[in-house]
């Protein structure tokens, strides 16, 4: 099916069911009651915000367009393409992507550019790939769409991040569909530092083959409604997904993550880190469903969601979900909320540590589980970066 067919019944579809509700299960802690207020109609500039690559390969796209000054692709070797979504056509576009899921088929509909990228086979490349999405534009509409196809042996590490302009108000929709084929390990990180009024949204879609794993870090920062969906599908024996995540929130943010492994083929694993840090009066959401097929015997599916809450006004709903159809599987899940141990706090102050420096301490070591899952240092060292200077802002 042509991408201008997918585009029109995706059009057509969004425009019967709308944006959801919280009637909706999976949106009932969500409420878009204001987002759908909202006429998103800026127009499109270029962009004059900064950015700092991780590698010597980046494409930048500016308010949802791709920058080919900006971008420097010099470097790839053959057998990788990385090029705009508009200037390849594949059989896979769109066939990830939940027919139900709105904010998808409003992607599909109105989506203005995005990346492509192929890996052939037998490829190992050593550097990252930082795709750098800036978006500085009121108003803006700014839906990009990626595709990530992976052939058999390879390695790849990529970086999506999200840049925003204090104080902007958009609308950020992302699509990343990921389709790996046998004997594959992608890293792939997403980094969200957004403007405080936007809206981000992003949809991540993979399907793993044989012996291959795909392993997710996201950390979300910005936006003052962020929310992830990740769906992966493990449809060949010794797939693995894996997926680490840290949201860091303050004033009235809200994230929410919705995370779905579903497990369709025999010796699989399939594991979920997901740590929150709330501040102030933002909320967090997390539902994370792990569905064992019938077939899927000898699945081995660990999920864990733990909450640190540095204010009695913040507030968390966690919703570990098991559905398990096969009997010899070791499939585990659980989910923590509370406040700093003041036995530690107070064991730090008779040490000579301030209260500042203790509870930064005690609040960076609680993150630091799910920084230590990252393996390149470069984007750990970033991240690092980022997350004290959001512990300098919110403890001070």
């Amino acid at each position: 099916m042509k991408i201008n067919e997918i585009r029109s019944r995706a059009k057509e579809k969004f425009s019967f069911i709308g944006y959801p509700s919280t009637k909706d299960e999976l949106w009932r802690f969500t409420d878009l009651r204001y987002f759908k207020t909202l006429d998103f109609n800026g127009e499109w500039n270029s962009s004059d915000l900064s950015f700092e690559p991780l590698s010597d390969v980046f494409i930048i796209f500016e308010n949802g367009k791709i920058s080919q000054e900006k971008s420097n692709l010099n470097n790839l070797p053959n057998g990788i393409t990385l090029t705009s979504i508009n200037n390849h056509e594949s059989l896979n576009f769109g066939s990830l992507i939940n027919p139900d899921s709105s904010f998808a088929l409003f992607n599909t509909a109105n989506f203005l550019d995005g990346y492509y990228l192929k890996i052939g086979k037998n490829i190992n490349f050593k550097k990252n790939i930082h795709i750098i999405f800036l978006t500085d534009s009121e108003m803006h509409s700014n839906n990009v769409r990626n595709l990530i196809e992976v052939d058999d042996n390879s390695n790849i590490t990529i970086i999506e991040e999200y840049i925003g302009k204090p104080e902007v108000t958009y609308f950020m929709n992302s699509v990343t569909e990921v389709i790996i084929n046998d004997n594959v390990n992608i890293d792939h990180y997403k980094i969200q530092n957004e403007s405080h009024k936007s809206f981000h949204f992003q949809t991540i879609e993979t399907k793993v083959g044989y012996s291959s794993c795909f392993t997710n870090h996201s950390i979300s920062l910005g936006a003052s409604l962020c929310r992830n969906d990740i769906r992966g599908r493990l449809i060949d024996e010794d797939s693995n997904v894996v997926c680490n995540g840290l949201y860091l929130l303050k004033n009235d943010q809200l994230s929410d993550t919705h995370l779905f492994m579903d497990h369709a083929a025999p010796s699989c694993n399939s594991h979920e880190l997901y740590k929150g840090i709330l501040a102030d009066k933002s909320r967090g959401v997390f539902c994370g469903r792990i569905l064992v097929q019938q077939d899927a015997q000898q699945t081995d599916a660990i999920q864990s969601n733990a909450n640190l809450l540095l204010s009695r006004s913040a507030k968390v709903n966690s919703m570990p979900q098991l559905e398990i159809y096969a009997d010899d599987v070791k499939c585990t899940h659980g989910a923590t909320i509370g406040e700093l141990d003041e036995d530690a706090l107070f064991y730090m102050k008779t040490r000579g540590i301030d209260p500042f420096n203790a509870n930064a301490l005690l609040t960076f070591a609680f993150a630091n589980e799910v920084l230590d899952q990252i393996k390149n240092n470069d984007i750990k060292n970033k991240l690092e970066s980022l997350i004290q200077k959001w512990l300098g802002e919110v403890l001070s």
